[in-house]
């Protein structure tokens, strides 16, 4: 089941590499029948409802196995919690949220150590300037 989705997704949904997916370009014509605008559109076949849910049954299953393969973490984490104060929880420090600009996205990033969230935010490029893989 999981090389069923993994496939769909892969070839359907993330790539259209497959012909349960059709991209297409659409002229838009005016009143005087002349091409106005082209705009895409992709036709893409939905998963059969019995494949889907297939997978349902086994999200569920993977997430009845995870919840048994995390119990032990989680009891142990509880114990430790036992002997907190609520002085000593307070203490504790938030977590940081940062900002920076879409263009410094670092797709390969790892996480710290400290609990920080960076939100990328969209900056205008000079008319001239483009963005590395953007269509003109």
């Amino acid at each position: 089941m999981h090389e069923v989705i993994r496939q769909y997704r892969n070839t359907t949904i993330a790539h259209s590499q497959s012909n349960l997916a059709l991209p297409l370009p659409v002229v838009l014509l005016d009143d005087a029948g002349q091409p106005n605008k082209v705009a895409p559109i992709s036709v893409i076949n939905q998963m059969p409802l019995a494949i889907a849910e297939r997978f349902a049954d086994l999200t569920f299953a993977m997430e009845v196995a995870i919840e048994q393969a995390t119990r032990p973490v989680l009891d142990r984490l509880h114990a430790w919690l036992r002997d907190k104060t609520a002085e000593e929880v307070m203490d504790w420090g938030p977590p940081e949220f940062v900002h920076a600009a879409a263009l410094e996205f670092n797709a390969g990033e790892r996480r710290t150590h400290l609990p920080r969230f960076t939100g990328y935010w969209q900056e205008q490029l000079p008319s001239d300037e483009q963005v590395p893989g953007q269509l003109s």
